[in-house]
């Protein structure tokens, strides 16, 4: 947190079954459209695993106008606790930063400019390599573009037996033996959780929007991290309240399918691999919305 907390300080300047030719549709989208969205929503890298928060969560308001923290912070409280994660404000370290500006491309720009890895590392074990590997080009191109709500996360692999670090003192510091497996022919041997979040909001874009679609669109952002981009579905807040790098006038919420997601992310083992899950999670989650 040495470079990132300095960073934020300097923020507040920006201020059953069916024939197969029969198909069960809810609210106009098929079951097939629906294993589609979730697969959308729900794709761990290849080799990774399903990323999600595993302790209380700190959050941290900047540049918002009076009033809206408080209702943003109690309304992402009450998302949180529906999938048992506790948020609170408040606490001696932030860990889901929510910063409100009115020149997104240049906050975005001094945050890459003052810390190119975007927070990954902090606050996660070196013995896995992949935890202090820059952010993908892909990820910092999505950044720069012109999206309304931008996101990153720092997140961290660790041993899910909580095995001790294969290390040896040297002159120059620790060296790490080796890295432990990540799987075994018993399965993985990993979680991934999401150590710290920053979502920044450009006010300058948010004319007629509403600050509840506002608040509902985030909560699905910092409860599964998903990838930032453009998402082809109404079926999800994610494609309906942002469409075509523009937020959407209108009431909008999380929907069934979000809410079947998050679900099914916070109620699954953690441990588990993240192709297997994504496929429990994309079978699961249709079989509750079209059955």
């Amino acid at each position: 947190m040495k470079v990132w907390m300095p960073l934020i300080a300097a923020l507040f300047a920006f201020a059953p079954s069916l024939h197969a030719q029969e198909k069960l549709v809810v609210r106009g989208y098929s079951a097939d459209q629906t294993r589609h969205a979730v697969e959308d929503i729900v794709q761990p890298a290849n080799g990774r695993q399903i990323a999600r928060w595993d302790q209380t969560v700190c959050s941290q308001f900047i540049g918002f106008p009076a009033g809206v923290e408080e209702q943003f912070q109690a309304h992402l409280e009450e998302r949180f606790a529906k999938y048992g994660v506790r948020l609170q404000a408040h606490c001696r370290i932030p860990r889901l930063f929510i910063l409100a500006t009115v020149h997104e491309d240049d906050l975005i720009s001094h945050i890459l400019d003052r810390d190119p890895y975007l927070m990954q590392g902090v606050d996660t074990s070196p013995v896995f390599a992949d935890n202090i590997r820059l952010p993908s080009p892909r990820v910092t191109k999505a950044l720069r573009d012109n999206y309304p709500v931008r996101w990153f996360a720092d997140v961290g692999i660790e041993d899910s037996d909580h095995t001790p670090m294969h290390v040896i003192p040297t002159l120059m510091g620790p060296t790490y033996v080796q890295e432990p497996l990540t799987t075994s022919f018993l399965g993985s041997r990993t979680v991934e959780t999401i150590k710290y979040m920053a979502v920044t909001i450009d006010l300058s874009r948010m004319d007629g929007v509403s600050w509840p679609s506002l608040y509902e669109y985030v909560s699905m952002i910092a409860l599964t991290n998903p990838a930032l981009k453009d998402y082809d579905t109404t079926e999800s807040v994610l494609g309906s309240f942002v469409q075509k790098k523009q937020p959407q006038q209108g009431n909008f919420s999380m929907t069934d399918l979000d809410d079947a997601i998050v679900h099914q992310v916070y109620s699954l083992d953690p441990a588990e691999d993240g192709r297997s899950e994504t496929q429990k999670i994309t079978m699961d989650v249709t079989a509750s919305l079209h059955h």
